[in-house]
C-alpha cells in the first residue's frame, strides 16, 4: 500500500525540458484541476535514469490515479511523438555523471542504468521524511511544492531569459533566509555554519563573485529584506510577492510543529556550498526552508554551479546587511 495518493510520473527527456514543461505540462496539469479530477501537482527535475521532469498529481477525492496516469501517458506521448528529442547521453557518460552525483548528494540511484530517451516511468513517490518530517510538517511542504511549481511555471511561461531566472533566484533564496531569520546578524551566524564555499567534493569549479557583482547583490538584498517585511506582500500579485507568501506560511506551519515538539531536525540540509546546517531545533525551520530555496532553483533550472555563486552572493550581502550596510 502506497503511503500517499501523490501519482509519480518520471519524464525522461533528453531535449528542451522547459519546453516539454510549457506545451505539454502546463497545459495537461491546468486541465485536470480544472476538471477537479486533480487537488495539486509539482515537479522538479532529476539526473537519476537520465535527464527527466518528476511531475507528481494528486488525484482529487473521487477520482481514480490510474485515470491520471492515462491523462498523462496521452499528453507526454503525444508530446514525444511531435517533439522527438535526440539521445545525446551514452551510457558511459552517465554511468560517469551518475557516480560522481550520487557520491556528492549521498544518495543511492533509483536506477542502475540509463532509461530510454522520451518515455515515461511511474516510480512510488516517496516522502522525504528525514528532510520535511511527518504529518502536518511535511503537508505543509508539499502545500509549498505546488505553490512553488506554480510560481516557477509562471516565469516559464513568460519566456524568462536564463539571467532573469538566476536573479529570480537569488531574491527568492533571500527571501526564504529572511523570513525565517529577519536579524542579519543571526541570519549571518547560520550562514557561515554551513558547508564552504572551497568544498573539494563538488562536481564542479565554483565561481568566485566580483566587486561589482557584490555591490549589485547588497542592493537586492536591502529591497528584499524590505520585501518580507512589508505588509502589503499579503495582497501583491508579483512573482516574489507570492513565494514570500508561501514561505511565511510554510514557516508558520513548520513553526506550529516544532512548538509542538512534533518537529524532528532534518539529518540534513542542502548539500551544497552555501547550504543551511542544522545545529539543533532552532535551525530546523530555517534547514527546511532553504531546501524548498534550492529546490525552486532545480525548477528555475538554474544550474547547481549557478546556485552556488547565487548563495556566495546571499551570503556576503547578509553579512553587509548585518555590518548596518
Amino acid at each position: 500500500m502506497e503511503e500517499t495518493n501523490w501519482v509519480s510520473a518520471h519524464a525522461f527527456h533528453q531535449g528542451d525540458q522547459d519546453r516539454l514543461l510549457i506545451d505539454a505540462v502546463d497545459p495537461l496539469v491546468t486541465e485536470l484541476i480544472s476538471a477537479g479530477r486533480a487537488d495539486g501537482w509539482f515537479y522538479l527535475r532529476y539526473w537519476d535514469g537520465g535527464p527527466h521532469v518528476r511531475l507528481r498529481v494528486l488525484p482529487a477525492a473521487g477520482t481514480d490515479p490510474g485515470e491520471i496516469r492515462a491523462a498523462i501517458d496521452r499528453s507526454l506521448g503525444a508530446y514525444y511523438r511531435d517533439n522527438p528529442s535526440t539521445p545525446v547521453v551514452t551510457e558511459d557518460a552517465y554511468a560517469q555523471s551518475a557516480a560522481m552525483l550520487a557520491a556528492w548528494e549521498q544518495v543511492e540511484p533509483g536506477f542502475t542504468s540509463l532509461q530510454p530517451n522520451d518515455s515515461v516511468a511511474y516510480v512510488p513517490y516517496r516522502r522525504e521524511h528525514h528532510r520535511y518530517g511527518h504529518g502536518a510538517a511535511i503537508e505543509a511542504v508539499e502545500r509549498h511544492f505546488v505553490q512553488s511549481s506554480t510560481l516557477a511555471m509562471r516565469l516559464l511561461r513568460q519566456g524568462a531569459s536564463p539571467q532573469e531566472r538566476s536573479t529570480a533566484a537569488y531574491a527568492m533564496i533571500l527571501i526564504a533566509w529572511l523570513t525565517c531569520e529577519p536579524d542579519p546578524l543571526r541570519l549571518r551566524e547560520r550562514i557561515e555554519s554551513g558547508p564552504g564555499y572551497d568544498d573539494r567534493a563538488a562536481p564542479f569549479e565554483l565561481p568566485q563573485p566580483s566587486a561589482r557583482r557584490l555591490r549589485t547583490a547588497v542592493s537586492v538584498a536591502q529591497r528584499m529584506r524590505a520585501l518580507v517585511a512589508a505588509r502589503e506582500r499579503h495582497t501583491d500579485a508579483g512573482t516574489l510577492a507570492g513565494w514570500a507568501r508561501s514561505v511565511a506560511t510554510l514557516r508558520d506551519a513548520l513553526d506550529e510543529q516544532l512548538g509542538r515538539g512534533t518537529l524532528e531536525p532534518p539529518a540534513s540540509g542542502w548539500e551544497g556550498p552555501g547550504g543551511i546546517v542544522t545545529a539543533g531545533p532552532d535551525t530546523s525551520v530555517l534547514t527546511i526552508v532553504d531546501i524548498c530555496a534550492h529546490l525552486v532553483c532545480n525548477r528555475l533550472s538554474v544550474t547547481l554551479p549557478a546556485e552556488i555563486s547565487l548563495r556566495q552572493l546571499a551570503g556576503a550581502a547578509v553579512s553587509a546587511l548585518a555590518e548596518g550596510n
